[in-house]
């Protein structure tokens, strides 16, 4: 794993970037929807979605890259082993155009098991289990909260909480934590950086933040510090001899894979609920529903939107020939959409579990998934207990340039029923009636 490109002329890198957003621009004004999305010029990219999945299997030639938001063939690509994240040569789809792009979940398959095995809950890495994610989740939140103004940006709430949850998860020193947040703020583009050229700015800066996170975490005691005192953590399973340099991947990309698209996630939950009165209310009225919201939110309004995938062999897919190394990306929301499952309620915590054919875009790093849940969960509880009258204000802003996240930039909202911003409970063109909320 590399995290600059080799060719050693800042000019060249620049250059590419630009002709890659151009490329795409280009397409874009030709009719090709995924070039559209790409662009990340809406807050609601649904219609171009749309587009696509007017064919099970579309083809954007001029990105050379076959898109689906077909729920069936998006189980597939998912779950065959036939299709990984880099090339068979290890590199990422069209990495020599996009250059800068964030590298701390560029791994091939064995150094992924390998660094799956050191990941999950009670590993060299994090070194806790669930109820101890959740207590600090719960603590750290409510301390937050409490050195909070009436009016705040729940975005830059979500993005401190979660910093801090993750520094105290994977054992960062108490003298390095400012720097740790700071850091790993500037490394939230790296998914979006994937397949959308960011601005030279942001694409220098996530460079510098993940050199500054590997150096960080590497200097990480072994093992990390406890999350809570006196609370023992049931040792691993024996998974051989750990190196230094799989650990620190190991860490990176559990951070890198957690923070922002947990960010992301409790500000899709949240904004769900606030423009919905009734739903917030029923929410506070019962905080176990709390993780019914989480996994509802996974569904309709997913953290991450585009799963990339590349052909380690010849395929055939929907009666198309997809020749080794080619480049697919799934509409994760589109294919969630597009399941052929019967509408039910799936707010209440009590009815059915989201069937097996549901599609998640997450991080694929052993215990990525599982944290995300735990601490946005736990934030949703923090917030509705704490702040029941809870109102967004006017001023959100989405990232730019982010068709994976869709990042939020800015949420203000304000304590009190007072806020500025006049519900609405139609729902957008992603929020179809197959949408609990």
């Amino acid at each position: 794993m590399t995290t600059v490109p080799t060719d050693g002329d800042p000019a060249i890198w620049v250059r590419r970037l630009q002709l890659t957003r151009a490329a795409q621009w280009f397409a874009g004004n030709h009719g090709d929807p995924y070039a559209l999305i790409l662009r990340a010029e809406t807050d609601d990219p649904t219609p171009y979605e749309r587009q696509v999945a007017t064919q099970p299997l579309f083809h954007s030639r001029q990105l050379e890259t076959w898109v689906t938001g077909d729920a069936v063939l998006a189980r597939e690509v998912l779950t065959d082993a036939r299709f990984g994240w880099l090339t068979r040569a290890g590199q990422r789809p069209a990495e020599r155009d996009l250059p800068l792009a964030g590298t701390a979940l560029d791994h091939g398959p064995e150094a992924r098991r390998r660094l799956d095995a050191l990941a999950g809950f009670g590993g060299p890495v994090l070194r806790t289990d669930a109820a101890g994610v959740r207590d600090r989740t719960e603590e750290t939140g409510v301390a937050l909260l409490d050195g909070l103004g009436e009016r705040f940006d729940l975005a830059v709430f979500a993005r401190r909480l979660i910093a801090s949850v993750l520094a105290d998860l994977l054992g960062v020193p108490a003298a390095r934590r400012d720097d740790f947040a700071v850091a790993l703020a500037a490394a939230g583009r790296t998914l979006d950086s994937r397949l959308c050229p960011q601005t030279v700015a942001n694409a220098l800066a996530l460079v510098v933040a993940t050199a500054e996170l590997t150096d960080l975490l590497g200097e990480v005691p072994t093992p990390p510090l406890p999350v809570r005192a006196g609370t023992a953590v049931p040792p691993p399973p024996p998974v051989g001899r750990v190196s230094a340099d799989d650990r620190t991947a190991a860490a990176l990309a559990l951070a890198v894979g957690v923070a922002e698209p947990a960010t992301t996630l409790l500000c899709n939950a949240a904004r769900t609920l606030l423009d919905r009165p009734g739903r917030w209310a029923l929410l506070r009225g019962d905080a176990d529903r709390s993780a019914a919201v989480v996994e509802e939110t996974l569904r309709c309004r997913p953290p991450v939107r585009l799963e990339s995938r590349v052909a380690q062999q010849d395929v055939t897919l929907a009666g198309q020939f997809l020749p080794a190394d080619s480049h697919l990306v799934v509409l994760v929301a589109m294919a969630n959409r597009a399941a052929t499952v019967p509408p039910r309620d799936r707010f209440d915590p009590d009815g059915p579990r989201l069937p097996e054919g549901d599609v998640v875009g997450l991080p694929q790093l052993a215990g990525t998934g599982a944290l995300i849940r735990i601490v946005v969960t736990a934030a949703l509880r923090i917030l509705t207990g704490a702040l029941p009258e809870l109102r967004p204000a006017s001023g959100g802003v989405h990232w730019r340039r982010s068709p994976v996240l869709l990042g939020h930039a800015r949420f203000p909202v304000v304590r009190a029923g007072s806020g500025d911003h006049r519900s609405d409970d139609r729902p957008t063109a992603e929020e179809t009636a197959r949408c609990a909320f």
